[in-house]
């Protein structure tokens, strides 16, 4: 089968078209610079030169294609014209949809966030159906939640869509960059991270990311059309998630507590470099976000995709042991 990936150069893109190359497909993917991926040697994959932004890009290399994965997005801290989340992440998706309407494309798979749902209230889960209880935090979950409602429609019009939204994700990566949650295995592993957020009692959902691929592939073979199912993996404080990381590392460090006064001063201080035009490592809007629990059930993807989680042990030792192999 031909299959036209968007983000085959990114932590999560770069597992999946590995992937769907060692099932045997054939794999179109679009990328920004040929020179970006050399270093990609998967068989079966051809590589597109373009831009989601280029409509006609899109349309020349999904032509023939038979199904679509596009997990391309701006999903940084900051940019320099807000407007780039939008044009990237609600924008070029439209895009694509446009084009596998065009190309008659049996499904497209499209990835979003779980951070669309909200922070968690007390005693509260968040699921496929849960309402948002919160302002959106920044510019990235504000854009994913706006394309996710422009996809509805190109669902309503007869385009098939699933959506797939994954919560931290971490682990090995490939290529592109990594999620935040691997940089501060990485950290702890290789450096010596001590920071603990908060008083480490607030509450994430982590997924790994061989689980998040075989998700992919699950909603293209069995979701639902027009349905939206959370990658989600176990729920933890950050208390334990250093405990376990620290266990299953050997390495044991006096953690230090980082109160959300603190680390919003320090992002505070982070947009200086914005006046320069020059990217901050966290702003305030996300800082946020540490002061609420994120408690998420992937239950729905377990029931109707059958997917099988690994467990935040598991996970964790197999990043280490990447980590300690590099």
């Amino acid at each position: 089968m031909k299959i036209f990936v968007t983000g085959a150069t990114g932590y999560i893109g770069s597992h999946l078209v590995k992937k769907l190359s060692e099932q045997g497909h054939t794999i179109h993917a679009l990328v920004r610079s040929l020179e970006k991926s050399k270093h990609i040697h998967f068989s079966n994959i051809l590589f597109f030169q373009g831009d989601i932004l280029d409509a006609s890009s899109i349309e020349k290399a999904m032509e023939g294609c038979d199904q679509v994965y596009h997990l391309a997005a701006f999903a940084k801290v900051w940019a320099k014209d807000a407007k780039t989340f939008f044009d990237i992440n609600v924008l070029a998706t439209n895009h694509i949809l446009d084009a596998a309407k065009k190309h008659k494309i049996i499904r497209v798979v499209v990835t979003s966030t779980a951070g669309v749902f909200g922070a968690t209230l007390p005693n509260q889960t968040i699921t496929e159906n849960s309402v948002r209880n919160f302002d959106f935090f920044n510019e990235y979950e504000s854009s994913k939640a706006f394309s996710e409602s422009k996809i509805k429609d190109y669902v309503i019009d007869g385009l098939d869509v699933v959506i797939v939204s994954p919560t931290r994700v971490y682990g090995p990566y490939l290529f592109g960059q990594p999620e935040s949650v691997t940089q501060l295995i990485e950290k702890y592993v290789l450096g010596n991270w001590r920071f603990i957020p908060g008083d480490g009692s607030k509450i994430g959902n982590y997924v790994f990311v061989e689980d998040v691929v075989l998700g992919h592939i699950l909603a293209m073979e069995k979701g639902k059309k027009g349905h939206t199912y959370i990658l989600g993996g176990t729920n933890h404080d950050y208390n334990t998630f250093f405990a376990k990381l620290s266990k299953i590392s050997g390495i044991k460090r006096k953690m230090i507590y980082m109160p959300i006064l603190f680390q919003m001063a320090f992002a505070r201080l982070q947009l200086i470099k914005t006046w320069l035009g020059k990217e901050p490592l966290i702003t305030p809007k996300w800082i946020a976000k540490g002061k609420y629990d994120w408690h998420v059930t992937p239950q729905k993807a377990i029931d109707e995709l059958g997917i099988n989680l690994t467990s935040l042990d598991e996970g964790l030792k197999k990043t280490v042991e990447w980590l300690r192999r590099r």
